[in-house]
């Protein structure tokens, strides 16, 4: 294979013109040749593989400190989470924006009130608007949701109506 790519032209030209060179250019040249392969051995091989495994060892010091973390907090965990790994007991996961939309209009029709208005906010919230609501109810149905299907109330705006213990509210609910 080498005698082929010697026959080739230009590596002949080439070839003669370093044989036609001094012997201290010729010697030059063979050390800047290896510099130069060791060079992009070094940042094309060596360089990579090396950051690679720091990021390895990193990434593997991190999981062992979050492991070692949740065996530390396991009751905590177990006692916050259900010990089953469930949301707590009775509690229904709620999978998307869809399924959140139609859990909160139903348990709304089922609280006994009437949404004026609701729109998806993001993949996992909705914007809910109520008028003229009892205010015990909404705090009730809210209090449900969380309880029942760990729907959070990420912002709520509620005005006072002339009657007494009626509100008019603007919620945003998140999964």
């Amino acid at each position: 294979m080498l005698g082929k790519i010697k026959e080739q032209p230009a590596v002949g030209k080439l070839i003669a013109q370093y044989d036609q060179m001094p012997r201290r250019d010729q010697q030059a040249l063979m050390v800047l040749s290896i510099a130069i392969v060791l060079g992009v051995l070094y940042f094309l091989v060596w360089q990579p593989a090396s950051d690679f495994h720091d990021r390895a060892v990193a990434n593997h010091e991190n999981s062992a400190d979050l492991l070692a973390w949740m065996k530390a907090n396991e009751a905590t965990i177990k006692r916050l989470g259900g010990s089953d790994g469930e949301q707590g007991e009775g509690a229904v996961a709620v999978a998307d924006g869809r399924a959140l939309m139609a859990l909160v209009t139903g348990s709304a029709r089922e609280a006994g009130l009437s949404l004026q208005r609701f729109e998806p906010s993001g993949q996992n919230s909705i914007r809910v608007w109520l008028e003229d609501a009892p205010f015990a109810e909404v705090a009730a149905w809210l209090e449900r949701l969380n309880t029942g299907h760990a729907v959070i109330v990420d912002q709520a705006a509620m005005d006072r109506s002339d009657e007494p213990g009626r509100v008019s509210v603007r919620l945003t609910l998140t999964i």
